[in-house]
Formats: structure tokens, C-alpha cells, sequence
């Protein structure tokens, strides 16, 4: 089947970039939701969803952070007090986690395949 824009089929190497840019950024913005409340219990997790944005962000031992965005995003789900994001986006980033589970890191990133 023909492509209907071919000339942007270079930038599929970077697409799992992208999903990790987008998955980072939702876990930074749970963080600072998460970083409002006083409970104790919702910052040691902010801590862990800040933790794991950084590393996705910089594609630091992506997989890793990849099982940790799974158990977070389930964790949101399990315990909706946690959710800091609309049950959507909760349902994507578990989409998100396991592509890069599944895939890596890509090209722009500290990780390399061995």
C-alpha cells in the first residue's frame, strides 16, 4: 500500500523518541500534581513518577522506567486518589509503557542495544 505522505518516512527511526518525550511529560505533570498534596504516601510516589519521567525523558535505562511506568500507571488506576491525569491519558500511557517496553529507547537516547 502506498504511503499518503512519503516524504515524512524518515522520521520513523525517532518515533520511539517521541513516545518517550510524550510519556515523560505525563509522568513530570503527575509529579508536580502529586507534589501539592501533603500526604506522605502521594510524595514518595511523586518521587518515583519523577524519577521515572527523567529517566524516559532522557532515555536513561528506558525499559526500566518503562516497567516502572507500568506499575505506576496501575497503581493509578487501582488507587484513584493517585491519578493525577483523566482516565484517557491514564489508558495511553499504559499503551506508551509497554510500546517502549517492547521496543527501546531509539535512536536519541543514553541506552544502546546490545
Amino acid at each position: 500500500m502506498l504511503s499518503l505522505f512519503p516524504e515524512l518516512l524518515f522520521l520513523g527511526p525517532f518515533s520511539a523518541l517521541f513516545i518517550r518525550l510524550a510519556l515523560g511529560f505525563v509522568f513530570g505533570y503527575a509529579t508536580v500534581h502529586h507534589f501539592k498534596s501533603i500526604d506522605t504516601v502521594v510524595r514518595v510516589f511523586a518521587i518515583v513518577e519523577g524519577a521515572v519521567a527523567v529517566a524516559l525523558v532522557l532515555g536513561a535505562w528506558t525499559q526500566l522506567a518503562a516497567v516502572l511506568g507500568v506499575c505506576l500507571v496501575g497503581a493509578w488506576f487501582i488507587l484513584p486518589k493517585l491519578r493525577a491525569v483523566a482516565l484517557g491519558t491514564a489508558l495511553l500511557s499504559l499503551v506508551l509503557s509497554f510500546t517502549l517496553l517492547l521496543t527501546g529507547a531509539g535512536p536519541v537516547a543514553f541506552d544502546l542495544p546490545l
